[in-house]
């Protein structure tokens, strides 16, 4: 008797159900074990132990100052740094820098070169100089520095590194910045020299040579909302040169600042800002001054308008000074007011800012100036600036001033383009 083979046709449907089924679970399996989890990210690369610097720029600024001739001044500005570290908190960082012009006599740079031609200042000398070389180390939230070094504090009206001429300001210096409470910075710095802006030439004038001394600088802020930051500062400054010593001043005060919002994409930024000045160490002067300062403006996404009204007051005829400013971001950028006059300054002013598109950004303003008390006109300024943002690397600015003179100084017209490269 046969056998059927019926039976036997289920069985062997099954075993192959059942050996498609492991194979399928196998070939599921090896995918699961070549396409595990996405791996944890990779830890950032470590710093490079040094790092090269380089600032440059290319400038035309003309000048025309009434009764003088007129200046064009063509240079080159070239800074190049190395920075070594952080090695356990310490850096060494030294920069030259060199200023070079296409035509020594086409302007008369301050007393350094162009004289007895009467032509319009533009003190930007020709200069190859150690800009920068200090080490510094940092522990925490504490950071000392040592050395020849760069200074901005605050908004620059009182000491800056007057980055807007070519060749810059810098402090033989040294200085402590703590920032271990929340909101709270406490800096201190001494000063033994001052490396100013006329360069490394001949110097003819002893007022514009480089300042020595022994000057302490105090500066405590405190952040308690974004409505709100105050700062208090005392600036005792002892700065001798062949000149003398009438730059010396002590100054102390206290600064306002911050931004309320008032909607979507809109705020109104202030600052309030008081000081008193007194004769320093061992001036020849004898004086008392105040300052004070009030600025306010609506800014609408990338607009802003505002207004402000800044006095320099005068005491025994002498006017409130800021020799380590940044003088040429206040009072004009004409630069009639870079020593503020005798019988003191009152600037009332109006600006507005545009960023056009996110690259180009858009500024003027105008100025009304006068003396601290009396019934004088010392004149007004216009002025206006693009600044074109081409990438990290490159930008690129234009501006332009004019000062219409009353009863001080003389008509002054100034236009700048220029061409930045840094990385």
């Amino acid at each position: 008797m046969k056998t059927s083979t019926l039976p036997l046709i289920p069985l062997i449907a099954i075993s192959l159900i059942a050996f498609q089924a492991n194979s399928l679970a196998g070939e599921i399996a090896g995918a699961v074990d070549k396409n595990p989890l996405p791996p944890a990210p990779e830890a950032p690369p470590e710093p490079k132990p040094w790092k090269f610097t380089l600032d440059s720029r290319a400038r035309w600024e003309f000048g025309d100052e009434d009764g003088r001739e007129e200046s064009n001044a063509y240079t080159l500005r070239n800074r190049a740094g190395i920075l070594l570290g952080p090695f356990e908190g310490l850096s060494l960082f030294t920069e030259y820098e060199g200023t070079v012009t296409a035509d020594r006599d086409s302007y008369q740079a301050a007393s350094v070169h162009g004289l007895g031609q009467n032509k319009t200042v533009i003190a930007d000398p020709e200069s190859h100089e150690l800009n920068q070389l200090w080490m510094s180390y940092k522990n925490w939230d504490t950071e000392f520095k040592v050395g020849r070094q760069r200074l901005i504090l605050d908004n620059a009206r009182f000491i800056a590194n007057v980055g807007w001429r070519q060749n810059e300001q810098t402090f033989d210096a040294v200085t402590i910045k703590n920032i271990s409470i929340e909101n709270l910075t406490l800096f201190y710095g001494y000063i033994n020299r001052v490396e100013r802006i006329f360069g490394s030439g001949d110097i003819q004038a002893p007022a514009q040579e480089d300042f020595e001394g022994d000057s302490h600088l105090g500066n405590i802020s405190y952040k308690f909302a974004p409505e709100l930051t105050l700062t208090g500062y005392a600036y005792l400054l002892d700065l001798n040169n062949p000149a003398g010593d009438a730059a010396s001043n002590n100054s102390y005060g206290l600064q306002a600042k911050g931004a309320f919002s008032v909607g979507e994409g809109a705020s109104i930024p202030y600052l309030l800002e008081g000081a008193y000045q007194t004769d320093g160490d061992d001036s020849s002067l004898s004086y008392g001054a105040w300052y004070y300062r009030a600025d306010a403006g609506i800014n609408v996404r990338k607009m802003t308008v505002g207004a402000g009204f800044e006095h320099l007051g005068s005491g025994n005829g002498t006017g409130f000074q800021t020799p380590l400013a940044l003088l040429h971001a206040f009072n004009g950028w004409a630069d009639k007011f870079l020593a503020t006059p005798a019988g003191g300054l009152n600037d009332a002013y109006v600006y507005f800012n545009a960023g056009l598109t996110d690259d180009l950004a858009f500024q003027s303003q105008y100025h009304w100036f006068g003396p601290d008390s009396g019934s004088l006109d010392y004149g007004q300024e216009v002025g206006a600036a693009l600044v074109y943002t081409i990438n990290k690397n490159f930008s690129a600015g234009a501006k332009y001033a004019q000062y219409f003179a009353d009863e001080f100084a003389t008509d002054t017209s100034r236009f700048i383009l220029d061409f930045g490269f840094k990385f």
